[in-house]
């Protein structure tokens, strides 16, 4: 671990040196040594084929050859490789059901056990426990019962989703219970529409990705060429476009009305177009709405946005002397996709991991629960197998473990996804406050690559604040997703409790995710002053405060208006590529539900939107904390009487004190 000096420092004192917050760097080292323990187990002893495929009650996986014994049991460690589908005993208690693996769904509803034994000759599926031969079974009165060894009566029509099998009557169900919109998105069948539209418009998808990419240039590109104009432009646009966009959607949705009259008598067109039909008057609403709300936003921030060419300029200029931080949202995805793979398949392999020594709670018969008697009696009784034979009794008994250790691995998970997710955007954001302050205070003196000189400095010298900064911002965020968890879990239940406890967690989930928006705009700025000076995270995050403080007035501003033009920016590249995208979507026969392709296109360009233009707010951000540092740290002598975001804070600049200067000499002369 080396030293570095800060970028500037007082007239009268020496440049500061020193590494910032290296334990804090040393415990992120150690919770991810520990965590890769974490992995290495669940890669180890985990099988994630379990939750795709599914398992039965006695830990057999379906649709596998060999399966590992899990439980001193005849029917656990059996072949079920032409077994392939999960089968419940009893679909009304799918937690404490006996679960099989079976060759095929039953395909239709059956309500005796001879349509179970004509089932089993006509397809060789049986869905009767395995050790059960329905060529020589008769009816008893145990033989049908939630923990087996045949289905309760009567067994619903299935087919296999996820290879379980799914009734349809739920599906049915489900309809009489969902009503209008919800109760679209809900049946299955219009499931199988959106995926199958969604894969057939993947070329128009494409497209429209590569629209809003350019559409989001064009933005930053009139952000750079027009920063006088820019705030006009971008009013002006925005209003056409979503005035345009939400015209589309009525005419859409009146076209669609009308195609579904003139074509009444077609069942099939019409079940489609009323899908359409419906989804696009929603979308018509909601696009009035917002249309409105941006209306009235643009007409009462009109006169208010004129100063902000100082700002846009001196952004602007900052940009495109250091081009590279374009790169710096797509580098950033590409390593979330990545921890988030890497997260997801060590949350399926620990879900899925047979730990050593320590027995499958939910993988036991109806969840770890004795089994009785009377059902191997059941069984024996229905084969009519002879009663003076010695039968050998397997009796399950409920298994009870709480190893911390294993608890402790989901805790670790949650950790992780949150700790690792803010560490990877703090270094982003750490990257480019220091690429910005490096540019800004070194000038024409300043590195070939601002970026690469930023990201540099952050691998020797600043990774444990980041790991402070992000570690600060996991100890609000933990604690609101387990209150918000449990006020979900709360809210679902048939009791729903107590009303206080219900206000007191959200009055606490309200706090925390304040406090959470707090920590994290305080944190940017923090990571400006560290690059700046290289002093540790508290006492940047001090100086952040009391800088933030001192110029409220103009940091209200730029996070108000500023943020706004931006955040109007992001809308024009929404609505112009989703004008396209429904252009283009029309003109394919192939598609009949298109709505769905419409809302995702229109999803990933103000994403993409997002990742582009968000960078203007960062480093807007970073320049006028960088002007307001250097103000406070060389007075006068400082770099900030050159620059244009001086003027926001009512302080005179090297151009204006010149304009003065002139005015004055134009007047004694004439």
């Amino acid at each position: 671990m080396g030293c570095t000096q800060s970028e500037i420092s007082p007239q009268n004192e020496t440049p500061k040196k020193g590494c910032t917050d290296v334990l804090w760097l040393v415990i992120y080292v150690i919770f991810w040594i520990a965590m890769i323990f974490v992995a290495a187990i669940s890669f180890v002893y985990g099988n994630p084929q379990r939750l795709i495929n599914g398992y039965d009650s006695f830990g057999n996986t379906c649709g596998v050859k060999n399966n590992k014994k899990l439980i001193n049991f005849p029917l656990a460690g059996i072949s079920t490789a032409d077994k392939s589908y999960l089968f419940f005993m009893d679909v009304k208690q799918l937690r404490r059901s006996l679960k099989i693996c079976v060759k095929e769904c039953p395909n239709k509803k059956m309500e005796t056990l001879t349509d179970i034994q004509n089932f089993y000759k006509q397809t060789g599926s049986s869905l009767c426990r395995y050790d059960i031969n329905l060529n020589t079974t008769t009816n008893t009165g145990d033989l049908n019962n939630f923990i087996g060894p045949c289905p309760v009566l009567p067994v619903y029509e299935s087919f296999p989703l996820l290879n379980r099998c799914f009734p349809k009557s739920a599906k049915d169900v489900a309809q009489k219970v969902f009503t209008d919109f919800y109760d679209l998105l809900n049946s299955w069948d219009t499931i199988e529409q959106m995926l199958s539209d969604l894969y057939n418009s993947w070329k128009e998808m494409i497209i429209c990705v590569i629209i809003a990419f350019i559409c989001s240039l064009i933005m930053v590109s009139i952000l750079h060429l027009l920063a006088t104009l820019v705030s006009w432009i971008f009013m002006i646009i925005v209003s056409i476009a979503s005035v345009a966009g939400t015209a589309l959607l009525w005419y859409t949705y009146h076209e669609l009305r009308t195609k579904q009259r003139d074509f009444s008598d077609t069942t099939a067109f019409l079940a489609e177009s009323f899908k359409n039909e419906k989804a696009f008057l929603w979308y018509s609403i909601i696009a009035t709405i917002i249309t409105v709300i941006l209306l009235l936003l643009v007409w009462v921030m009109r006169s208010r946005v004129s100063f902000l060419a100082a700002l846009f300029k001196e952004t602007a200029h900052c940009l495109g002397s250091i081009p590279a931080l374009f790169l710096q949202p797509i580098i950033t995805f590409f390593f979330l996709v990545l921890f988030f793979a890497f997260w997801s398949s060590v949350v399926v392999c620990l879900a899925t991991a047979n730990y050593p020594g320590i027995p499958y709670k939910t993988n036991f018969f109806i969840n770890g629960t004795q089994l009785p008697d009377h059902v191997d009696s059941a069984a024996i009784q229905a084969q009519k197998i002879n009663s003076s034979a010695s039968f050998k009794s397997y009796i399950l008994d409920p298994i009870e473990f709480n190893p911390m250790w294993v608890r402790s691995m989901w805790w670790m998970c949650l950790i992780c996804l949150v700790w690792g997710s803010e560490f990877i955007l703090g270094c982003q954001q750490m990257t480019i406050a220091g690429a910005v302050s490096h540019w800004y205070f070194r000038g024409p003196h300043s590195d070939s690559s601002p970026v690469l000189y930023s990201v540099g400095k952050l691998l020797k010298y600043h990774l444990g604040s980041v790991a402070k900064g992000s570690f600060l911002i996991t100890l609000f965020k933990v604690p609101r997703l387990i209150l918000t968890y449990l006020h979900a879990k709360l809210s679902s239940r048939a009791e729903k409790g107590s009303e206080c406890a219900k206000c007191g967690l959200k009055c606490g989930i309200c706090c925390f995710y304040c406090l959470e928006k707090f920590i994290r705009y305080l944190n940017h700025n923090a990571y400006t002053i560290i690059t700046i000076e290289r002093c540790h995270f508290c006492k940047a995050a001090a100086k952040a405060f009391s800088v933030i403080v001192n110029n409220a007035l103009q940091v209200a501003t730029i996070n108000s208006v500023g943020d706004f033009i931006l955040f109007l920016g992001k809308c024009i590249v929404t609505a112009i590529t989703g004008i396209i995208g429904l252009l283009l979507l029309k003109r394919n026969s192939d598609l009949h539900f298109f709505a769905v392709p419409t809302l995702v296109i229109c999803i990933y360009s103000f994403f993409i939107a997002h990742c582009i233009l968000s960078l203007y707010e960062m480093v807007v951000d970073s320049l006028f904390l960088c002007v307001c540092e250097d103000r406070n740290m060389n007075g006068d002598n400082g770099k900030w009487k050159n620059s244009r975001l001086a003027e926001l804070g009512g302080h005179k600049t090297n151009r204006q004190e010149q304009n003065a200067a002139e005015l004055e000499d134009l007047q004694e002369k004439y």
